[in-house]
């Protein structure tokens, strides 16, 4: 070809991440960041949990009393478990343990 490449091409042109994972960097780039204050309304069906988060709001540089539903969560209830295990780590690293160990 004149521009210089051929058609040898890998299979995959994904750089993002750097390393093998079944989470596509690409294909994640949208996903969305969410910033919540507090946890609005708990509830579930069956096998399916639903969880509101909420924030507060700022109106012209000042926050306001009331708070506005940033998202819904809405997950089976094994992933709730994988979630709240998660949260149980997150918890052992910002509380230091008092013996000198690591946590």
């Amino acid at each position: 070809m004149a521009d210089g490449f051929g058609a040898n091409l890998p299979g995959s042109t994904e750089t993002i991440p750097s390393h093998v994972t079944p989470v596509s960097g690409i294909g994640s780039f949208g996903g969305p960041i969410v910033c919540a204050d507090r946890i609005g309304n708990l509830s579930h069906d069956g096998e399916t949990v639903t969880v509101t988060l909420e924030t507060r709001r700022t109106i012209g540089g000042k926050t306001v009393q009331d708070h506005v539903v940033v998202a819904h969560l809405r997950i089976p209830v094994h992933v709730m478990r994988a979630l709240k295990a998660s949260i149980e780590q997150i918890e052992l690293m910002i509380s230091p343990p008092t013996d000198g160990q690591k946590n």
